[in-house]
């Protein structure tokens, strides 16, 4: 008979459930000719990325622009890499074949502040 006063005591003492924010939209991609690529990792020596089409192969040297342009850094740099590896998702590895001292620096505290924010080294 009463049975619908306890649920209603019940409910009215649950705590309300946050809810975590949304990360900020990102706009960090890998250019490649006139393809641009979701990045999804990035590090002093290497980056991955998504999506990847016919045009890129494991071994390949390529001339890529990086843009990176979130809440943890806005850059863009351009450099030589070569792909390393293309996983069965289509993510692609490359790695930077020569990157100036001041660019490293910039690479190195930008995984620095994602770190610091528990982001890891994602780009994306």
């Amino acid at each position: 008979m009463f049975e619908w006063l306890k649920v209603l005591s019940f409910r009215s003492k649950k705590k309300p459930v946050k809810k975590k924010a949304a990360p900020p939209p990102s706009n960090c991609q890998i250019k490649v000719d006139s393809r641009s690529y979701p990045l999804i990792n990035l590090t002093a020596k290497a980056f991955m990325a998504g999506e990847a089409d016919d045009n890129l192969a494991k071994n390949q040297n390529l001339a890529v622009s990086v843009v990176v342009d979130d809440t943890f850094g806005k850059f863009t740099f351009n450099t030589r890499c070569t792909i390393v590896n293309i996983d069965s998702s289509r993510r692609f590895a490359g790695a930077f074949s020569i990157l100036p001292p001041e660019v490293e620096q910039v690479l190195i505290k930008y995984a620095r502040n994602r770190a610091a924010q528990g982001q890891g080294a994602k780009g994306g």
